[in-house]
Protein backbone atom coordinates (compact mmCIF):
# COMPACT_ATOMS: atom_id res chain seq x y z
CA UNK A 1 0.00 0.00 0.00
CA UNK A 2 2.94 2.36 1.11
CA UNK A 3 5.04 1.12 -2.06
CA UNK A 4 1.49 2.72 -3.96
CA UNK A 5 1.07 5.31 -2.68
CA UNK A 6 4.45 6.58 -3.13
CA UNK A 7 4.53 5.73 -7.18
CA UNK A 8 1.72 8.12 -7.31
CA UNK A 9 2.81 11.08 -4.92
CA UNK A 10 4.50 13.93 -6.75
CA UNK A 11 8.06 13.72 -6.65
CA UNK A 12 9.67 15.90 -3.85
CA UNK A 13 12.75 18.25 -3.79
CA UNK A 14 14.71 15.26 -2.06
CA UNK A 15 13.67 13.13 -4.84
CA UNK A 16 14.76 15.80 -7.65
CA UNK A 17 18.21 15.87 -5.69
CA UNK A 18 18.83 11.97 -5.01
CA UNK A 19 18.39 12.26 -9.12
CA UNK A 20 20.83 14.40 -9.99
CA UNK A 21 23.38 13.23 -7.46
CA UNK A 22 23.03 16.51 -5.67
CA UNK A 23 22.61 17.46 -1.93
CA UNK A 24 19.25 18.62 -0.84
CA UNK A 25 19.55 22.30 -0.05
CA UNK A 26 21.61 22.40 -3.06
CA UNK A 27 18.54 21.55 -5.10
CA UNK A 28 15.70 23.10 -2.99
CA UNK A 29 17.82 26.65 -3.54
CA UNK A 30 18.01 25.83 -7.54
CA UNK A 31 14.17 25.16 -7.44
CA UNK A 32 13.50 27.48 -5.64
CA UNK A 33 15.57 30.61 -7.21
CA UNK A 34 17.26 31.49 -4.23
CA UNK A 35 20.51 31.24 -2.83
CA UNK A 36 23.49 30.25 -4.94
CA UNK A 37 24.46 27.45 -6.99
CA UNK A 38 26.90 26.17 -9.72
CA UNK A 39 25.70 26.44 -13.59
CA UNK A 40 26.51 22.76 -13.31
CA UNK A 41 24.72 21.47 -10.26
CA UNK A 42 21.68 24.35 -11.58
CA UNK A 43 21.84 22.52 -14.78
CA UNK A 44 22.02 18.48 -13.33
CA UNK A 45 19.07 19.71 -10.77
CA UNK A 46 16.56 21.67 -13.95
CA UNK A 47 17.52 18.07 -15.90
CA UNK A 48 16.63 15.82 -12.89
CA UNK A 49 13.01 18.08 -12.19
CA UNK A 50 12.04 18.18 -15.82
CA UNK A 51 12.48 14.20 -16.48
CA UNK A 52 10.93 13.79 -12.87
CA UNK A 53 7.62 16.04 -14.20
CA UNK A 54 9.00 17.86 -10.66
CA UNK A 55 5.88 20.73 -9.66
CA UNK A 56 6.94 22.85 -6.95
CA UNK A 57 5.36 23.40 -3.70
CA UNK A 58 3.92 27.22 -3.21
CA UNK A 59 3.03 27.15 -0.01
CA UNK A 60 6.46 25.95 1.12
CA UNK A 61 8.24 27.89 -1.61
CA UNK A 62 6.67 31.40 0.40
CA UNK A 63 7.45 29.72 4.01
CA UNK A 64 11.14 29.73 2.96
CA UNK A 65 11.51 32.80 0.95
CA UNK A 66 8.31 35.25 2.44
CA UNK A 67 7.17 35.59 -1.09
CA UNK A 68 4.40 33.99 -3.08
CA UNK A 69 5.37 35.06 -6.79
CA UNK A 70 1.95 36.25 -7.15
CA UNK A 71 0.78 39.91 -8.16
CA UNK A 72 -3.18 41.02 -7.49
CA UNK A 73 -4.27 43.32 -10.21
CA UNK A 74 -7.57 45.26 -9.21
CA UNK A 75 -9.57 46.89 -11.93
CA UNK A 76 -12.44 48.67 -12.80
CA UNK A 77 -14.36 46.45 -15.10
CA UNK A 78 -13.17 43.63 -16.93
CA UNK A 79 -15.13 43.69 -19.29
CA UNK A 80 -14.24 46.71 -20.56
CA UNK A 81 -12.31 46.57 -23.61
CA UNK A 82 -9.42 48.99 -22.51
CA UNK A 83 -8.82 46.84 -19.31
CA UNK A 84 -9.37 43.29 -21.05
CA UNK A 85 -6.05 44.10 -22.84
CA UNK A 86 -4.63 45.62 -20.23
CA UNK A 87 -5.20 42.48 -17.97
CA UNK A 88 -3.61 40.39 -20.63
CA UNK A 89 -0.93 42.50 -20.89
CA UNK A 90 -0.29 42.59 -16.86
CA UNK A 91 -0.31 38.30 -16.84
CA UNK A 92 2.37 38.01 -19.91
CA UNK A 93 4.41 40.16 -18.20
CA UNK A 94 3.85 38.91 -14.95
CA UNK A 95 4.36 34.96 -16.34
CA UNK A 96 7.65 35.69 -18.06
CA UNK A 97 9.24 37.23 -14.77
CA UNK A 98 7.78 33.84 -12.87
CA UNK A 99 4.86 35.86 -10.97
CA UNK A 100 1.16 34.45 -11.41
CA UNK A 101 -1.54 37.04 -11.48
CA UNK A 102 -4.56 36.98 -8.96
CA UNK A 103 -7.91 39.44 -10.41
CA UNK A 104 -10.74 41.14 -8.72
CA UNK A 105 -13.15 43.50 -10.62
CA UNK A 106 -15.04 45.98 -8.73
CA UNK A 107 -17.75 47.69 -11.16
CA UNK A 108 -16.29 50.80 -10.25
CA UNK A 109 -17.27 50.05 -6.36
CA UNK A 110 -14.74 51.72 -3.56
CA UNK A 111 -16.59 48.96 -0.84
CA UNK A 112 -15.70 46.28 -3.37
CA UNK A 113 -12.22 47.84 -3.91
CA UNK A 114 -11.57 48.14 -0.19
CA UNK A 115 -13.18 44.24 0.10
CA UNK A 116 -10.89 43.06 -3.27
CA UNK A 117 -7.75 44.42 -1.28
CA UNK A 118 -8.44 42.91 1.63
CA UNK A 119 -8.95 39.40 -0.12
CA UNK A 120 -5.34 39.89 -1.86
CA UNK A 121 -3.26 41.01 1.33
CA UNK A 122 -4.63 37.96 2.99
CA UNK A 123 -3.73 36.00 0.05
CA UNK A 124 -0.27 37.20 0.84
CA UNK A 125 0.49 38.74 -2.73
CA UNK A 126 3.84 40.67 -3.03
CA UNK A 127 1.99 43.07 -4.40
CA UNK A 128 -0.80 44.82 -6.09
CA UNK A 129 -1.88 46.79 -9.45
CA UNK A 130 -4.62 49.14 -8.93
CA UNK A 131 -7.04 50.90 -11.23
CA UNK A 132 -8.69 53.30 -8.34
CA UNK A 133 -12.32 53.25 -8.51
CA UNK A 134 -11.80 56.86 -6.62
CA UNK A 135 -9.41 60.07 -5.97
CA UNK A 136 -10.21 60.48 -2.90
CA UNK A 137 -11.37 57.30 -0.79
CA UNK A 138 -7.99 55.59 -1.03
CA UNK A 139 -7.33 55.10 2.74
CA UNK A 140 -7.29 50.72 1.85
CA UNK A 141 -4.20 51.42 0.09
CA UNK A 142 -2.47 53.39 2.13
CA UNK A 143 -3.21 50.75 4.91
CA UNK A 144 -1.36 48.19 2.35
CA UNK A 145 1.71 50.51 1.61
CA UNK A 146 1.78 50.66 5.49
CA UNK A 147 1.48 46.59 6.01
CA UNK A 148 4.65 46.12 3.45
CA UNK A 149 2.59 45.79 -0.18
CA UNK A 150 3.99 47.96 -2.59
CA UNK A 151 1.24 48.52 -5.32
CA UNK A 152 1.52 50.54 -8.71
CA UNK A 153 -1.69 52.41 -10.15
CA UNK A 154 -2.80 51.48 -13.43
CA UNK A 155 -4.76 54.22 -15.73
CA UNK A 156 -5.42 56.39 -12.84
CA UNK A 157 -3.65 59.18 -11.20
CA UNK A 158 -4.36 59.80 -7.32
CA UNK A 159 -1.64 62.54 -6.14
CA UNK A 160 -2.48 62.23 -2.70
CA UNK A 161 -0.79 58.91 -2.47
CA UNK A 162 2.41 59.56 -4.10
CA UNK A 163 2.47 56.32 -5.73
CA UNK A 164 4.46 54.58 -8.85
CA UNK A 165 1.65 55.36 -11.48
CA UNK A 166 1.43 54.88 -15.30
CA UNK A 167 -1.44 56.20 -17.21
CA UNK A 168 -1.77 57.49 -20.35
CA UNK A 169 -1.68 61.98 -20.82
CA UNK A 170 -5.63 62.03 -21.63
CA UNK A 171 -5.63 66.05 -21.43
CA UNK A 172 -4.04 67.19 -24.80
CA UNK A 173 -5.35 63.67 -26.02
CA UNK A 174 -8.83 65.29 -25.86
CA UNK A 175 -7.93 69.05 -26.76
CA UNK A 176 -6.45 67.62 -29.80
CA UNK A 177 -9.59 65.69 -30.84
CA UNK A 178 -11.49 68.62 -29.88
CA UNK A 179 -9.76 70.87 -32.23
CA UNK A 180 -10.38 68.46 -34.71
CA UNK A 181 -13.79 69.16 -34.66
CA UNK A 182 -13.20 72.94 -34.20
CA UNK A 183 -10.97 72.93 -37.39
CA UNK A 184 -14.25 71.21 -39.14
CA UNK A 185 -16.38 73.86 -38.14
CA UNK A 186 -18.39 72.69 -35.40
CA UNK A 187 -19.24 74.74 -32.23
CA UNK A 188 -21.94 72.51 -30.62
CA UNK A 189 -19.25 70.13 -29.39
CA UNK A 190 -20.39 67.66 -26.97
CA UNK A 191 -18.43 65.19 -24.55
CA UNK A 192 -20.30 62.01 -23.20
CA UNK A 193 -19.07 59.62 -20.19
CA UNK A 194 -21.18 56.76 -18.43
CA UNK A 195 -19.17 57.84 -15.29
CA UNK A 196 -21.34 58.65 -12.23
CA UNK A 197 -21.03 62.70 -11.34
CA UNK A 198 -21.87 63.16 -7.94
CA UNK A 199 -20.23 65.23 -6.21
CA UNK A 200 -18.65 67.61 -9.06
CA UNK A 201 -15.80 67.26 -11.72
CA UNK A 202 -13.34 66.73 -8.80
CA UNK A 203 -14.51 63.21 -8.07
CA UNK A 204 -14.52 62.04 -11.31
CA UNK A 205 -11.41 59.29 -12.03
CA UNK A 206 -8.51 61.27 -13.46
CA UNK A 207 -9.02 59.99 -16.80
CA UNK A 208 -12.21 60.84 -17.17
CA UNK A 209 -11.71 64.51 -15.78
CA UNK A 210 -8.99 64.95 -17.59
CA UNK A 211 -10.65 64.20 -20.65
CA UNK A 212 -13.27 66.97 -19.47
CA UNK A 213 -10.17 69.28 -18.37
CA UNK A 214 -8.84 68.83 -22.09
CA UNK A 215 -12.61 69.16 -23.88
CA UNK A 216 -13.10 72.90 -21.86
CA UNK A 217 -9.51 74.30 -22.57
CA UNK A 218 -10.64 73.66 -26.82
CA UNK A 219 -13.60 74.99 -26.44
CA UNK A 220 -11.58 77.78 -24.76
CA UNK A 221 -8.87 78.14 -27.39
CA UNK A 222 -11.44 78.21 -30.27
CA UNK A 223 -13.24 81.14 -28.08
CA UNK A 224 -16.36 78.78 -27.76
CA UNK A 225 -18.25 79.13 -24.99
CA UNK A 226 -18.57 76.19 -22.57
CA UNK A 227 -22.37 74.80 -22.69
CA UNK A 228 -22.72 72.50 -19.15
CA UNK A 229 -25.69 70.78 -21.28
CA UNK A 230 -23.19 69.46 -23.55
CA UNK A 231 -21.38 67.46 -20.90
CA UNK A 232 -23.18 64.13 -20.85
CA UNK A 233 -22.99 61.77 -18.26
CA UNK A 234 -24.47 58.37 -17.69
CA UNK A 235 -23.68 57.20 -14.05
CA UNK A 236 -23.08 53.67 -14.97
CA UNK A 237 -26.14 52.79 -16.79
CA UNK A 238 -26.49 52.53 -20.55
CA UNK A 239 -29.84 53.10 -20.88
CA UNK A 240 -29.70 56.34 -18.43
CA UNK A 241 -27.11 57.52 -20.81
CA UNK A 242 -29.27 56.88 -24.02
CA UNK A 243 -32.35 58.50 -22.67
CA UNK A 244 -30.20 61.99 -22.03
CA UNK A 245 -28.63 61.33 -25.49
CA UNK A 246 -32.01 60.77 -27.03
CA UNK A 247 -33.18 64.15 -25.41
CA UNK A 248 -30.45 66.06 -26.69
CA UNK A 249 -29.91 65.25 -29.99
CA UNK A 250 -34.18 65.86 -30.46
CA UNK A 251 -33.70 69.40 -29.46
CA UNK A 252 -33.32 72.30 -31.00
CA UNK A 253 -29.86 72.53 -30.45
CA UNK A 254 -28.58 69.54 -30.63
CA UNK A 255 -24.72 69.20 -30.86
CA UNK A 256 -23.10 68.59 -34.50
CA UNK A 257 -20.30 66.80 -32.97
CA UNK A 258 -19.66 64.20 -29.92
CA UNK A 259 -17.03 62.98 -27.93
CA UNK A 260 -17.07 59.84 -26.91
CA UNK A 261 -14.96 58.89 -23.53
CA UNK A 262 -14.67 55.69 -24.15
CA UNK A 263 -15.51 53.26 -27.19
CA UNK A 264 -18.57 51.89 -25.25
CA UNK A 265 -19.62 55.15 -24.95
CA UNK A 266 -19.90 55.11 -28.72
CA UNK A 267 -21.63 52.48 -28.92
CA UNK A 268 -24.12 54.04 -27.18
CA UNK A 269 -24.21 57.49 -28.97
CA UNK A 270 -24.38 55.19 -32.44
CA UNK A 271 -27.37 53.33 -31.13
CA UNK A 272 -29.30 56.46 -30.46
CA UNK A 273 -28.32 57.97 -33.73
CA UNK A 274 -29.67 55.23 -35.60
CA UNK A 275 -32.92 55.73 -33.39
CA UNK A 276 -33.54 59.23 -33.75
CA UNK A 277 -32.78 59.26 -37.70
CA UNK A 278 -29.55 61.24 -37.75
CA UNK A 279 -26.29 59.80 -39.35
CA UNK A 280 -21.93 59.60 -39.06
CA UNK A 281 -20.83 61.75 -40.60
CA UNK A 282 -23.53 63.94 -42.70
CA UNK A 283 -25.44 64.63 -39.88
CA UNK A 284 -23.28 64.36 -36.94
CA UNK A 285 -19.32 63.98 -36.39
CA UNK A 286 -18.26 61.40 -33.70
CA UNK A 287 -14.52 60.57 -32.67
CA UNK A 288 -13.91 57.91 -29.75
CA UNK A 289 -11.23 57.14 -27.19
CA UNK A 290 -9.69 53.70 -27.62
CA UNK A 291 -9.36 52.28 -30.72
CA UNK A 292 -11.58 49.30 -31.01
CA UNK A 293 -11.65 46.23 -33.63
CA UNK A 294 -14.82 47.36 -34.34
CA UNK A 295 -13.91 51.20 -35.28
CA UNK A 296 -12.85 49.80 -38.57
CA UNK A 297 -15.56 47.63 -39.42
CA UNK A 298 -18.62 49.99 -38.99
CA UNK A 299 -19.35 52.80 -42.27
CA UNK A 300 -18.17 54.96 -41.84
CA UNK A 301 -15.09 54.01 -39.90
CA UNK A 302 -14.41 56.10 -36.67
CA UNK A 303 -11.84 58.49 -35.63
CA UNK A 304 -10.25 57.09 -32.96
CA UNK A 305 -7.74 58.10 -30.15
CA UNK A 306 -5.44 54.97 -29.72
CA UNK A 307 -3.98 54.23 -26.49
CA UNK A 308 -0.74 52.05 -26.11
CA UNK A 309 -2.21 49.90 -23.85
CA UNK A 310 -0.39 46.87 -23.79
CA UNK A 311 2.82 49.17 -23.52
CA UNK A 312 1.25 50.69 -20.17
CA UNK A 313 0.00 47.95 -18.92
CA UNK A 314 3.48 46.23 -19.46
CA UNK A 315 5.17 49.16 -18.17
CA UNK A 316 2.66 48.68 -14.27
CA UNK A 317 4.07 45.10 -14.21
CA UNK A 318 7.28 45.94 -14.51
CA UNK A 319 7.27 48.73 -12.34
CA UNK A 320 5.93 46.48 -9.91
CA UNK A 321 8.54 43.82 -10.20
CA UNK A 322 11.22 46.18 -9.90
CA UNK A 323 10.17 46.90 -6.42
CA UNK A 324 9.42 43.65 -5.52
CA UNK A 325 13.11 42.76 -6.22
CA UNK A 326 14.67 45.24 -4.24
CA UNK A 327 13.94 48.75 -5.66
CA UNK A 328 12.01 49.92 -2.64
CA UNK A 329 13.97 53.02 -1.70
CA UNK A 330 14.01 55.05 -5.16
CA UNK A 331 10.74 58.09 -5.07
CA UNK A 332 7.57 57.24 -6.44
CA UNK A 333 7.25 58.15 -10.45
CA UNK A 334 4.80 58.75 -12.78
CA UNK A 335 4.89 58.06 -15.90
CA UNK A 336 2.16 59.28 -18.91
CA UNK A 337 1.94 57.85 -21.98
CA UNK A 338 1.46 59.73 -25.37
CA UNK A 339 -1.97 58.78 -27.23
CA UNK A 340 -2.52 59.03 -30.86
CA UNK A 341 -5.02 60.58 -32.91
CA UNK A 342 -5.92 58.21 -35.77
CA UNK A 343 -7.95 60.28 -38.45
CA UNK A 344 -10.74 57.71 -40.64
CA UNK A 345 -14.19 58.97 -41.98
CA UNK A 346 -16.39 59.97 -38.93
CA UNK A 347 -15.54 63.86 -38.83
CA UNK A 348 -16.95 65.95 -41.80
CA UNK A 349 -18.08 69.61 -41.62
CA UNK A 350 -21.54 70.34 -40.13
CA UNK A 351 -24.49 70.70 -42.08
CA UNK A 352 -24.79 74.65 -42.30
CA UNK A 353 -21.42 74.30 -44.76
CA UNK A 354 -22.50 73.56 -48.15
CA UNK A 355 -19.07 72.01 -48.82
CA UNK A 356 -18.29 68.87 -47.19
CA UNK A 357 -14.50 67.45 -45.85
CA UNK A 358 -13.39 64.32 -43.69
CA UNK A 359 -11.22 64.76 -40.80
CA UNK A 360 -8.47 66.64 -39.99
CA UNK A 361 -7.30 70.00 -41.59
CA UNK A 362 -10.60 70.76 -42.74
CA UNK A 363 -11.77 74.81 -42.67
CA UNK A 364 -14.98 75.73 -43.40
CA UNK A 365 -15.70 77.74 -46.52
CA UNK A 366 -15.33 81.62 -45.70
CA UNK A 367 -18.50 83.71 -45.81
CA UNK A 368 -17.42 86.84 -46.35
Amino acid sequence: MKTSERANSQPTVSDVARAAGVSRATAARVLGGYGYAGSEARELVLDAAKRLAYQPNQLARSMATGRTKTIGVVVADIENLYFARAIRAITDTANANGFDVVLANTDENVELERSAVRVMLAKRVDGLIVSPASSVDVDHLVEARNLGCPFVLLDRRVPVLKADTVAIDNFPAAREAVGTFVRSGHKRIALVSNSRFEGGQKYLTSPVRERLEGYKAALHDAGIQNDPKLALFGGGNNEQLAQKLRKLCQSDERPTAFLAVTSAVALVILGVLRDVGLSVPDDVSLICFENADWTVAVTPPLTVIAQPIKELASAVTERLIARLQGDLKSQAKETLLSATLISRGSVSIPQLFESRGRDTGNTPPSTS
